[in-house]
């Protein structure tokens, strides 16, 4: 459908007035023309404006619905929006109705509202709903004024915000900051549950791609996100588990088995049990955490509160968690389905490490071993009080998350130096630069632009790494540059140990012939649709093992979606069209959030510094190095967030979810 006329960052458009053609630079039109297939929209709006599609829609009615939502989510902290939305809506409605007239009076009222709403209000709910009504009233009031029969068939639209875009679980960031606001720590926690129980665990060790998204990071710096988080579920006084009162295992529904207890498995069953669905979740190791618990170092995340936020959830639930069973061996996916489970999801991750590529990686060379098993084998040794410890120097090839990780779990266990070799700069590093700054501060040294080339055995032991030193051709600062090999710079690191933190892989092996599940992506993770449906009917697969390794908000993230199709699949019902899903994809493919607006004004306040573990005293030991938020430092933390929520709404032409493929 060809657009008709509209509004967007401060310029009108009309296709129906020569002088208006021109569509503005910063309109990614194509990608807002259709949402659930060839479902054309009618009309979209956002905190940039407004796009008429179909010309025979109303434009106070859509102006009118959007004001609805507004004054629905207007939080009431500020006059301005709370008393504007209501009054702006009241109008609107008024003249959407069947008399549909307003005097000039009102119309001046509620401009002078709108104005008023954008220049004071505290948050981007006031700030930017106006801006749409503004631009209709200054360029296109006869289109505002006229009403007319047409109404489309339906409508979706969203409150959302940067930070929350950037969460691969859409968790409703700003409101939880809200709460720590108040001191209500409880109703912070709440939030995040709605989304997943490991509200600690992930306010540890979160990748926090939600901070790379907020808007504040253009003033002082970016809200310490995580660090809210992790103050919501620490400063309650219990573990999370305490808050969910033991119940029974529901037993009028089909039951469901989720094979593997990490990230992605916990969540699937905790949405389906709370749903009302009994679920088993059936574990190879002798606890729950998955990667999170054999992958991530007691120093960074306390193995207590992994366990009250993923096993003991899920039995006050009323669900199972047997452990020190394991696919592909104990059991199949065949044995499931004769025990009478309706549905399988499978979340056993990417749980093998990947070497080097040195004609040793299939032997037995002492002192030569991948990341995941050096991770794998300390904690093993830490949660039964008997660490590890090593002689001489260790080199960890690769510089990813994994790689810190290994590095600093190294200083902690080793008697000699710690090395880590990368063949790029550290700028175009992919690990966290607050792991890599601590990495720095615990001692451990870095070779940049170095490539390995062989190991250096003795014996059968490794005595050290050759190396050779790179240089960039092309731009230093992409990661498609080519690394060519600078002649003679070859140089040999002495050490005891070679840690290949380099990637990691699903270990395919435990699928066996008869369970008839494709893998994809040379054979590196299970092949799974939209829906997360496998190859074989009624098994699901979400996280690592889906998608490739990735972190543990995305693993939760796809169990919370897995939950939700299998709920559709055991109710016999069509998978439902995600219309929350298909306004992300908006924003991102049409730049929604990529605007250029400055950030209004505010009291200038520097991010809070996290108090931490002094580096001397964590080499011997795996104490929790980040200490986390007090009280005061929280509230101010959480005075931070500007609440950049926006609004947006699309309607469309035919009922959403009839036209999708």
């Amino acid at each position: 459908m060809k657009t008709c006329y509209g509004f967007w960052d401060g310029e009108p458009f009309d296709l129906r007035n020569a002088s208006l053609e021109e569509l503005p630079a910063t309109l990614n039109i194509e990608e807002l023309e259709f949402f659930d297939g060839s479902n054309p929209v009618d009309a979209f709006v956002s905190h940039r404006g407004f796009i008429i599609f179909n010309p025979e829609v109303s434009l106070i009615k859509v102006l009118r619905d959007y004001w609805e939502k507004a004054s629905e989510n207007s939080c009431g902290k500020c006059t301005p929006c709370r008393n504007g939305t209501a009054l702006v809506y009241d109008l609107l409605k008024k003249a959407s109705g069947d008399k549909h007239s307003l005097s000039e009076k009102d119309w001046k009222l509620i401009e002078e509202v709108c104005t008023l709403m954008v220049e004071s209000s505290f948050c981007g709910v006031g700030q930017t709903v106006p801006v749409s009504l503004i631009g209709a009233l200054k360029f296109f009031p006869e289109d505002l004024k006229k009403n007319v029969a047409y109404t489309s068939a339906d409508q979706y639209s969203v409150v959302t915000a940067p930070c929350i875009e950037a969460c691969p679980a859409k968790v409703n960031i700003p409101r939880y900051i809200d709460y720590i606001k108040e001191s209500r720590s409880d109703l912070a926690t709440g939030v995040l549950l709605r989304n997943y129980p490991l509200v600690g665990s992930c306010g540890r060790v979160c990748v926090h791609f939600c901070e790379s998204a907020c808007r504040r990071r253009k003033l002082e710096g970016p809200v310490d996100i995580k660090n809210l988080k992790r103050y919501a579920a620490d400063s309650l006084g219990e573990s999370v588990d305490h808050l969910f009162k033991p119940r029974r295992s529901p037993q009028n529904k089909p039951k469901v088995a989720v094979i593997g207890a990490g990230g992605a498995g916990i969540t699937c069953a905790y949405h389906l049990l709370l749903a009302g669905y009994p679920v088993d979740i059936i574990e190879s190791k002798d606890r729950a955490g998955g990667m999170a618990l054999t992958g991530i170092p007691q120093y960074r995340l306390p193995k207590d509160l992994l366990s009250s936020e993923t096993s003991k959830v899920i039995e006050n639930l009323g669900g199972r968690v047997l452990f020190e069973r394991e696919f592909g061996k104990d059991f199949s996916i065949d044995d499931l389905f004769s025990d009478g489970y309706k549905a399988i999801f499978l979340g056993v991750g990417c749980a093998k490490g990947t070497k080097l590529g040195f004609p040793e990686d299939e032997g037995k060379i002492v002192g030569y071993t991948d990341g995941i098993d050096f991770l794998r084998q300390v904690e093993k040794s830490v949660s039964k009080e008997r660490p590890l410890h090593y002689e001489g120097d260790t080199v960890i090839v690769g510089c990813g998350n994994v790689a810190m990780d290994c590095c600093r779990t190294a200083v902690r266990i080793s008697s000699g130096k710690v090395s880590v070799v990368y063949r790029r700069t550290e700028q175009l590093s992919p690990a966290d630069p607050v792991e890599l700054h601590e990495a720095h501060q615990e001692g451990v040294s870095f070779h940049w632009l170095t490539a390995q080339k062989q190991l250096v055995i003795e014996n059968g032991k490794v005595t050290g790494l050759l190396c050779c030193k790179l240089k960039v051709e092309g731009d230093p600062n992409s990661r498609k540059s080519k690394l060519t090999e600078i002649e003679g710079s070859e140089f040999v690191i002495p050490c005891s140990r070679v840690i290949a933190a380099i990637g990691q892989k699903l270990e395919k092996e435990l699928f066996v012939g008869a369970d008839k599940l494709e893998l994809g992506k040379r054979d590196s993770i299970i092949a799974v649709n939209e829906n997360l449906e496998t190859s074989r009917k009624g098994v699901f697969a979400g996280g690592d093992c889906a998608v490739g390794p990735r972190s543990l908000i995305e693993a939760m993230a796809q169990g919370e979606k897995a939950a939700q199709r299998i709920q559709e699949y055991l109710e016999g019902e069509k998978f439902s069209f995600d219309k929350r899903q298909r306004v992300s994809d908006m924003i991102k493919s049409a730049g929604l959030f990529d605007d250029a607006a400055e950030c209004k004004p505010v009291i200038s306040t520097s991010r809070t510094v996290i108090p931490e573990l002094e580096p001397l005293n964590r080499t011997d030991n795996f104490e929790e190095v980040e200490l986390g938020l007090t009280d005061d430092q929280a509230k101010e933390e959480a005075e931070r967030c500007m609440r950049c929520y926006r609004v947006l709404l699309v309607e469309t032409a035919n009922p959403i979810g009839k036209t999708a493929k």
